[in-house]
């Protein structure tokens, strides 16, 4: 089960899910470049369970890895160029890319700007390609090459703003055509779905989170390292015949249907 020697490259990586990806990677060995827009984790009153440390910081403190931080505004091209070419000089290599970085805007789609429309999109969606086009070349060099995207539930429903829907389920095409792409150099990609997550971009306190969280068959919201933990197994060798799979994280959210 051992990620060591493995070098990942984690976006958004500075609070919440990305934060629970990066720290699960590296307590299997694997070492992290933390990308994000800024080092210090967010915080809201329902994560006090977590330390303030930031990502880079608290992955070598507790699992001696190589963990770096990179400031990635990753709807940049020239900063997610830069992130995988700092990432493969420094560690030599490149075989893990989680593509997790995003924002949400809950604006009416009669009073949202197109400034608001393209940043999430470009957030969300073109930043996906670009950190996975930069990384391409990298991962074919590896012998276990992984995309791990992540989308979400809110691929197939509404209610969390219409960009954010679009882009995610922008993501979810977009590891289809990777996969078929990249199947002939063994490189997997596949994506996860999360449901309702305790992180800072869905506080619950806020009123349509609770109502989706009630929507949530097992009984409980989800945690990070609910996500990590599938991360996880797609970026190892035990899936190493899995490719174009979009795995929901979900706590039952969708049995529903939709």
């Amino acid at each position: 089960m051992s990620l060591e020697h493995r070098t990942a490259i984690v976006t958004g990586a500075s609070s919440g899910i990305g934060r629970g990806v990066a720290d699960r990677l590296a307590e299997d060995g694997a070492n992290d470049a933390v990308a994000d827009v800024r080092r210090e984790p967010k915080r809201t009153e329902h994560h006090d369970r977590d330390d303030d440390r930031p990502t880079d910081e608290r992955l070598r403190a507790e699992y001696g890895v190589e963990a770096r931080y990179v400031e990635t505004d990753v709807s940049e091209k020239d900063d997610v160029a830069a992130l995988d070419e700092a990432t493969v000089d420094e560690c030599g290599g490149l075989d893990v890319l989680v593509n997790n970085a995003g924002i949400q805007v809950l604006e009416s789609t009669a009073e949202m700007t197109r400034e608001q429309w393209q940043r999430v999109l470009d957030v969300n969606l073109t930043r996906t390609f670009l950190a996975s086009k930069h990384a391409i070349p990298h991962l074919i060099e590896s012998d276990q090459g992984r995309i791990v995207n992540v989308s979400s539930v809110n691929a197939y429903l509404g209610g969390a703003g219409a960009p954010y829907s679009a882009s995610k389920a922008g993501i979810v095409n977009l590891t289809r055509d990777l996969a078929l792409e990249l199947a002939e150099d063994e490189v997997t990609v596949n994506t996860v779905l999360p449901g309702v997550i305790r992180t800072p971009m869905q506080n619950q306190n806020d009123e349509a989170t609770r109502r989706q969280a009630e929507k949530t068959s097992l009984p409980r919201v989800g945690e990070p390292g609910d996500v990590a933990n599938a991360v996880r197994f797609l970026a190892g060798e035990e899936a190493e015949w899995i490719t174009d799979t979009e795995l929901l994280v979900d706590g039952g959210y969708m049995i529903d249907g939709y």
